[in-house]
């Protein structure tokens, strides 16, 4: 063999090794930068929880009328969770368990019911068994040099009947929030006992004689599951 082609073949042969060991060095440094940027997102994700898990989990609940229900009943009102996509059914609202809830419930009805007892009139199970309360015959709000000034909103711990279109009641958990008419709610209440309960609505405002047909016995109009995990 011919001392030049000797010469060029071991040229090649250390071409090829100095090519793979840069191969080798650039992958090493890549997966150990992959790592790395994976390790600080795993921890950046732990920090985002673990703030979020301190915050109130909120929970806003739409009541709506002039929901059809069927050719029989007509329009019946209805409970809408509140989503990131808009409003989802009523139907099994799920809720963290150990964790503050802020249950804000907008309602748009404006006619009174009958309540099926008068212990349903008093908030209970909420913080201080108490709940905010802003409508529209409470709010009065005026313009002055320093912007709009907004007065109206009202902290109490029961309605009377002739201010009550419907309730939110989890009766196994103690839990009843009255609803007046036309109003938001916004109140605070722990969950502790994991597991899954009843909500209801604890005024006749669906169908049939005594109104309690129709919406009143339907899963995601005005009753369904509350489900604690």
């Amino acid at each position: 063999m011919k001392r030049s082609t000797v010469v060029g073949r071991i040229g090649v042969i250390l071409a090829i090794f100095i090519l793979t060991a840069a191969c080798g060095i650039a992958i090493g440094w890549g997966l150990g930068s992959t790592m790395q940027i994976a390790s600080q997102r795993t921890t950046v994700t732990s920090t985002v929880t673990a703030t979020n898990s301190s915050e109130p989990y909120v929970l806003t609940l739409v009541i709506t009328t002039g929901n059809f229900y069927n050719s029989t009943f007509g329009d019946q009102p209805a409970f809408f969770v509140l989503g990131p996509n808009g409003l989802q059914s009523s139907a099994n609202i799920v809720l963290p368990a150990h964790r503050l809830i802020k249950l804000i419930i907008v309602n748009y009805d404006d006619g009174t019911a009958n309540l099926s007892s008068s212990e349903y009139d008093s908030v209970t199970g909420t913080a201080n068994n108490q709940m905010t309360v802003v409508n529209n015959t409470l709010v009065n709000s005026t313009m002055s040099s320093a912007g709009i000034q907004i007065q109206g909103a009202q902290t109490v711990s029961s309605l009377t009947a002739g201010e009550i279109a419907h309730t939110f009641t989890v009766p196994s958990l103690g839990i009843n929030v009255p609803i007046a008419t036309s109003s938001t709610i916004v109140t605070y209440f722990m969950l502790n006992a994991p597991g899954t309960y009843t909500w209801l609505c604890m005024t006749a405002c669906g169908a049939g004689p005594a109104g309690l047909e129709g919406a009143m016995a339907t899963p995601g109009w005005m009753t369904g599951s509350l489900v604690v995990k």
